[in-house]
């Protein structure tokens, strides 16, 4: 008896419908018992055949990365056994079969990267063995309030990015104790994200990433976020949050607690150049292997964005990014020592850059351009594993660092446009000290010129001194000429002091 049929990463096309006449298969392979269908990866094109829901043993079924269109048949709830349903990257159409809720054994559905329509069924709440729902880059709108968290106690990932979803924040994922991955990004969720106010404990302990961004959330950021122990992976940018960061970060716990060693530094090369592809693990599915989040992301970091396989485990990043966020940069980010990726851009922090960031010894990509910090750029930013950095259109001032070739290692769109009064290369304008010294002169501001009391100064003094005496001559000269009591005063100065003292000092008067 046939029980499994392999045939992903093949260059095999048709219609699934061909499948029906395989005559080397007894009754045809809609009538099998087997377990896995794996077609994964191919040219596959036309409509999933309904008679699919007679492989009742079935419990794997891959036919993502093909063409397929049309809708999901609903006679898919008749898997009965069925542990794993991917369809992603498809051309797949209509809405998500509600009947889907009928399968108990299921833990992961996978419908990313198609068109599908509508809403997403409540009914998916009764599938309490879910791990992994992942409807991302479709067409569907509505709300996802309606789906019962309380009961998806084993859900490790729930990915919706890419629709046209609103309402508020699903207050009930909070019960999902085990949930790893939350992404509602690019989406239209709206008003603000509420507070665990009445928990005493942090929620959501187990989570990695949290991306919430491209959304309409306004109002803080709340305090439940900044206590989540395990997180990696922070994005809340393009959306109105506002008010200040807060002052302790502590709860962020796997930042704080990182000490990777200096040949894995939290992403690198490491983040980029070896990453490999995820193979399906046939029939183990493991969600989580050597530390590593086994779920496909995205992030911004180093002025692109980057697609990334799977999680490492040293991988932090926080990206807040095109906000309302204001007041000073807070000193606690120095405490998320395995911090990798910083982005702050477009919002309204002011005040100096902290010296704090000579404690991040792993951060590779920092932007806190278009804000209105003002002050020097501290000399610590010069550390050389900050492969990136953006400062520009900020106020900042004086000369750019030097140290570890800071100033040739980024090129003039890390500091320009803005900051005007920065000097210094890359920048073509130079500081104050460098053109005294290029020159030979000594014109620092507030300096004397010794030449000049040397030369002229004493040339002016020699030519002002008898004109300086002629004109007091003739001031006092005239000065006799024209005033009697002046020349009496002068030939007669005996009796200068009787005649100055007689006018008398109201009531003491002179004795006579």
């Amino acid at each position: 008896m046939l029980t499994y049929l392999l045939a992903s990463n093949n260059n095999l096309n048709g219609t699934l419908e061909t499948l029906r006449d395989l005559s080397m298969l007894s009754n045809g392979i809609m009538y099998l018992h087997g377990r896995y269908l794996l077609l994964n990866n191919n040219n596959f094109r036309g409509h999933i055949p309904v008679e699919l829901g007679k492989m009742s043993n079935l419990k794997i079924l891959l036919l993502h990365n093909n063409g397929l269109s049309g809708p999901i048949p609903s006679s898919l709830a008749d898997l009965e056994s069925i542990n794993e349903i991917n369809l992603g990257n498809n051309s797949l159409t209509g809405g998500i079969p509600p009947e889907l809720g009928r399968l108990q054994y299921m833990e992961y559905l996978i419908l990313h990267s198609n068109n599908l329509t509508g809403t997403i069924p409540g009914s998916l709440a009764n599938c309490s063995s879910l791990k992994n729902i992942k409807l991302s880059k479709n067409k569907l709108t509505g709300t996802v309030t309606q789906i019962n968290f309380l009961h998806l106690r084993s859900l490790e990932s729930f990915s919706v990015n890419g629709n046209q979803l609103g309402g508020e924040f699903p207050m009930n994922v909070y019960n999902c104790a085990a949930l790893k991955l939350l992404d509602l990004s690019s989406n239209e969720f709206s008003e603000e994200l509420p507070d665990n106010y009445k928990y005493s404990q942090p929620v959501l302990r187990e989570l990695r990433v949290l991306k919430l961004s491209s959304n309409k959330f306004v109002g803080n950021v709340p305090g439940w976020i900044w206590k989540l122990p395990k997180l990696q992976v922070l994005d809340l940018s393009h959306n109105s949050f506002t008010g200040v960061c807060p002052t302790n970060l502590s709860g962020l716990e796997s930042f704080i607690r990182l000490e990777p060693s200096p040949d894995d530094a939290g992403g690198g090369s490491s983040l980029i150049d070896d990453f490999i592809s995820v193979e399906e693990v046939i029939p183990v599915r493991v969600e989580v292997d050597g530390g590593k989040l086994l779920e496909q992301i995205s992030i911004e970091a180093k002025g692109a964005r980057l697609e990334l396989e799977y999680v490492l485990e040293t991988l932090f990043s926080i990206d807040l990014s095109y906000n309302q966020l204001s007041g000073s940069l807070p000193y606690a980010l120095g405490d998320l020592r395995g911090l990798t990726y910083l982005k702050l851009t477009h919002n309204n922090f002011s005040g100096e850059i902290p010296q704090v960031f000579e404690d991040l010894l792993h951060l590779q990509s920092l932007d806190l351009s278009a804000n209105y910090l003002t002050g020097k750029i501290p000399a610590v930013l010069s550390r050389a594993s900050l492969s990136y950095l953006n400062l520009s259109y900020n106020f900042l001032e004086g000369e750019i660092p030097t140290a570890n070739a800071f100033s040739t290692r980024y090129d003039i769109s890390s500091f320009k446009p803005g900051n005007d009064q920065l000097c210094g290369a890359p920048l073509e304008t130079t500081c104050a000290a460098q053109d005294s010294n290029a020159s030979g002169s000594s014109a620092t501001l507030g300096a004397p010129s010794f030449e000049l009391l040397d030369g002229t100064f004493w040339r002016a003094f020699e030519i002002g001194i008898p004109i300086g005496f002629v004109i007091v001559i003739g001031v006092v000269i005239g000065t006799l000429r024209t005033m009697p009591c002046a020349r009496h005063w002068l030939l007669h100065t005996k009796d200068f002091p009787r005649h100055f003292n007689k006018g008398g000092y109201g009531v003491f008067n002179e004795p006579t």
